[in-house]
């Protein structure tokens, strides 16, 4: 019998055997489940930026409220605790990192839980090769939270997930139309000096009344453009132009975006939402657009074994390269589209005197990468945005028992993965398979439990642990990388595979030192165990056609970047702590990081090469420390931000020939970096923020930024380094009536 087959019997007998002993044990009568009420309003109060699941929820979770102190979503996202991202001044996208982990699988990237695939090209004047990583084309004004599962995820986002997720959330109708209200409006902006610009956002949502069967319709629409400029002062008072050279002319950005949502309830138990995302932008000699759409639709009856849930989606997203903008290349274009399909149910009923929540459900995404250029002597050896498509089909599982002080958290999910493209024939001096032009499909499974195990062993300690196996195909990117046609694309390509283990503990203790104070803390310790780990190696051409890596005995004209499977595991460890105290006029947040990784860097990440991804070591530790008052009935808020950063790395010039990898270098020290804030709330409708970024001007690089690497001289430039922004002015506001 296939495996596929076991899978899904196991599964519906999972899904049957529950349902069926419930109904026996309980025939004639009717058991409900322990409801759960949360004071929301309490618990924005208790965590300023952060949701009450952050230390609620068992694992290693976290939330963040976005748009709170006119901090950019990449800080947003860097002060999370094992969370970080990927700079790249070239994208324009964000690209997020989870325990040195990022880019298409390793992290399950989500808006509004539907999963980005956009893999961007930008083009760069000076530097010596095209900037390539998948990111999100995401307008932060329409962003109202993010969640982050680390190490493993229950359910759809745990599918082809590596590191784990990040889901953000954009704004709803009921963020903007108040209680007993039936039309609302939102409207953010800022504008800022020091070559940040301006950015505003106006969204408008109206909702009938409740029908007479208990259904509404709704909708909102919302446009957003943004003005932001390369040109800056850096803390030491150089120009930016100094150090980033010509490219400065091509960064100036103004995207503009839209969005739509639609919901409409034709009862109360059937719940249909249809949403629409647009994206346009000018950007470093490339014309950007991306759409994204989905249809989500629930259907909760007045039953505990129903909660039925179906989401479809569609993305698109293209690139169009200006005259000149590539080398050797005109016409250029590239294109992704992603259709998804994502159905599940979740029970919810008691047996046994235990409370149990079980999730069944499938999930099905189809992407498609396209490129097209004309090329003066045309040939397939270029690594210009490899085309393909991939195909992932999931079954996922979830069971929930509870009793007592405890809580088992049970996870399966089996994917299959397909990869799928064109090869080149390979030359005839050239050992090759296969040998001639083929139709590549790499097919692979994986079978992916996890389990958590948490007890509420007093009513403010929560101890758990756990175990999780996650998995991560190979992309089109690295199958068919194509720097020297057919022979440079690696047809055994095996997917990524991860055990993690985490245990740690929530402490959540109201009135710690007077009646109206509060404290919470998230600590844990992780470790994960990554076996056939995905990298990009040299390989000259031997005299007898086969590849090696000892230039030496090989013949000349042919050096492949080719993506390999490591022989040795690559192993990650550390410690994530987030906590906060909050006594209403004051408050302190804070979140801390350490870790330590072995994973190898890859050849094509060179500056001096392809520019495919980059290091993604976070830095040794990291730590976000917020402190704030509340003043004048707490309208007014003031606080201030301590950015620390310990010792963090870069990629090398040039490739170590005794390890077939980039070296990693250190990076200068970053200081302590200081923002200052403030919001006023001037009336019920209106609210005004004020910011200083970097307030003692330092001079220093960001960790994790591309434009970091050595080996990016431009002619004339004094600097080798791209340094952020010095002392920077920020005013801004939200309005809502």
């Amino acid at each position: 019998m296939r495996s596929s087959h076991k899978v899904g019997y196991l599964l519906t007998g999972c899904l049957i055997v529950p349902g069926t002993t419930f109904s026996a044990e309980n025939e004639g009568e009717s058991v409900f489940s322990t409801l759960t009420i949360t004071d929301n309003a309490q618990a924005e109060t208790n965590h300023p930026g952060s949701s009450a699941d952050t230390y609620t929820r068992p694992g290693a979770y976290s939330s963040r409220t976005l748009n709170e102190n006119l901090q950019s979503l990449d800080a947003s996202l860097r002060s999370m605790a094992g969370t970080y991202t990927q700079i790249d001044p070239l994208q324009g996208t964000v690209n997020v990192n989870i325990r040195g982990m990022s880019g298409l699988g390793r992290v399950n990237t989500m808006v509004d839980g539907v999963t980005q695939t956009f893999y961007g090209m930008a083009p760069s004047s000076y530097h010596f090769g095209p900037s390539n990583s998948a990111g999100v084309l995401i307008d932060p004004n329409f962003l109202a939270e993010v969640d982050v599962s680390r190490g493993s995820s229950a359910g759809s986002q745990g599918v082809n997930a590596l590191a784990g997720s990040a889901n953000m959330r954009t704004i709803g109708i009921d963020d903007l139309v108040k209680e007993g209200r039936q039309t609302g409006v939102l409207s953010r902006f800022s504008v800022g000096d020091n070559g940040l610009g301006r950015t505003g956002m106006v969204a408008v949502a109206g909702k009938t009344d409740p029908f007479d069967n208990g259904g509404m319709l709704g909708a909102l629409v919302g446009i957003s453009g943004t003005r932001t400029y390369a040109t800056y002062e850096n803390g030491g008072g150089q120009s930016s132009k100094e150090f980033m050279g010509e490219d400065t002319n091509y960064m100036r950005q103004e995207p503009r975006s839209q969005l739509y949502k639609v919901d409409f309830n034709p009862d109360q138990y059937n719940h249909i939402e249809f949403a629409g995302r647009n994206y346009q932008n000018t950007f470093t000699r490339r014309d950007i657009t991306s759409d994204d759409y989905y249809l989500r639709y629930n259907y909760s009856p007045l039953s505990e074994l129903i909660d039925f849930n179906v989401l479809a989606s569609t993305s698109r997203g293209n690139q169009n390269y200006q005259i000149e903008s590539l080398y050797n290349f005109s016409n250029a274009s590239t294109t992704n589209k992603s259709n998804a399909v994502d159905v599940s149910n979740t029970s919810r009923f008691t047996w046994a005197s235990v409370d149990v929540e079980y999730l069944l459900g499938g999930k099905l995404m189809d992407t498609r990468y396209t490129r097209g250029f004309e090329q003066d002597n045309e040939t397939d050896r270029n690594a210009f945005s490899p085309s393909g498509k991939q195909k992932i089909a999931s079954l996922y599982t979830g069971l929930t028992l509870n009793k007592s002080i405890y809580q088992l958290d049970l996870n399966l999910n089996y994917t299959r993965s397909q990869v799928q493209g064109f090869k080149p024939a390979c030359a005839d001096n050239e050992k090759c398979f296969p040998q001639g032009e083929a139709n590549l499909d790499l097919d692979d499974k994986a079978l992916n439990p996890s389990v958590t195990l948490s007890a509420q062993v007093t009513p403010w300690l929560q101890p758990f642990v756990s175990w999780s196996r996650s998995s991560r195909a190979p992309n089109v990117q690295e199958v068919f990388f194509a720097n020297e046609g057919g022979a440079s694309m690696n047809p055994f390509l095996k997917p990524e595979k991860a055990d993690t283990w985490q245990a740690g503990f929530n402490l959540n203790k109201e009135g710690l030192l007077s009646e109206q104070d509060s404290f919470h803390l998230k600590a844990l310790a992780y470790e994960s165990r990554i076996k056939d780990y995905i990298n990009s190696e040299s390989f000259f051409l031997c005299y007898d056609g086969s590849r090696c890596k000892d230039i030496d005995n090989s013949s000349g004209g042919f050096n492949a970047n080719i993506y390999v499977n490591t022989t040795s595991p690559v192993t990650s460890r550390g410690y994530e702590i987030e906590a906060g105290y909050d006594i209403g006029y004051a408050y302190v947040n804070l979140t801390w990081s350490k870790q330590h990784t072995n994973q190898p860097t890859s050849i094509a990440s060179s500056s001096t090469s392809f520019s495919y991804d980059d290091l993604s070591d976070l830095p040794d530790s990291y730590a976000t420390l917020d402190v704030g008052g509340r003043m004048f009935d707490q309208k007014l808020v003031v606080g201030s931000l301590f950015k620390f950063t310990g010792k963090t790395k870069r990629l090398s010039t040039w490739p170590d020939e005794n390890t077939n990898t980039m070296n990693k270098d250190e990076m200068p020290n970053i200081p302590t970096v200081i923002d200052l804030y403030s919001s006023y709330q001037l009336t019920d409708d209106v609210k005004l923020r004020l910011s200083v970024q970097n307030v003692t001007d330092k001079n220093y690089a960001d960790a994790l930024n591309r434009m970091n690497q050595n080996g990016m001289e431009n002619e004339g430039s004094s600097s080798v380094t791209t340094t952020a922004r010095g002392r920077t002015w920020v005013f801004g506001g939200e309005i809502r009536f």
